[in-house]
């Protein structure tokens, strides 16, 4: 019974909304984006079990912001390397915080520099965190942080 304005509405509030913790924490695999994607593409065609419906775009033109000829909807792909990543941020700014010493301690990470921790036999947290790090390697200049 309602729009697809309304229906968006809903997906970008509501369903989108509900993995945001655990995307700031755990890298998604690719199968469990795909299973929430279809989920979110379910409720904004309007699908039903019994009446599947043809969609007229796929969903990463969806997930395009409006700018750019999309609806808007979070891509949980970049939102989970996003998440994951501001970790590093905090991780430079918060030095005398516990949760960046036992880092510091369990994986060596103070030794040479975060961008040389191993992550083999890491918490599923520290994997996720060395993950974004690596994506997010390019953005950064040697010597100093820039933000």
């Amino acid at each position: 019974m309602l729009s697809l304005a309304a229906r968006a509405l809903l997906v970008k509030t509501c369903l989108a909304s509900i993995p945001i913790y655990l995307l700031s924490f755990i890298k998604f695999s690719k199968w469990a984006i795909r299973i929430l994607n279809t989920h979110m593409s379910n409720c904004l065609w309007n699908d039903l079990e019994g009446a599947h419906k043809y969609h007229l775009d796929n969903w990463e033109l969806v997930s395009v912001s409006k700018e750019f000829g999309g609806l808007g909807l979070p891509n949980l792909r970049d939102l989970n390397i996003c998440l994951l990543a501001s970790w590093l941020r905090r991780y430079e700014q918060d030095k005398e915080k516990l949760w960046r010493e036992v880092l510091d301690f369990k994986y060596n990470t103070s030794n040479v520099n975060i961008f040389q921790a191993k992550s083999v036999g890491a918490s599923p947290f520290f994997k996720g965190f060395m993950w974004a790090v690596q994506a997010a390697k390019m953005g950064y200049k040697w010597g100093y942080w820039e933000w």
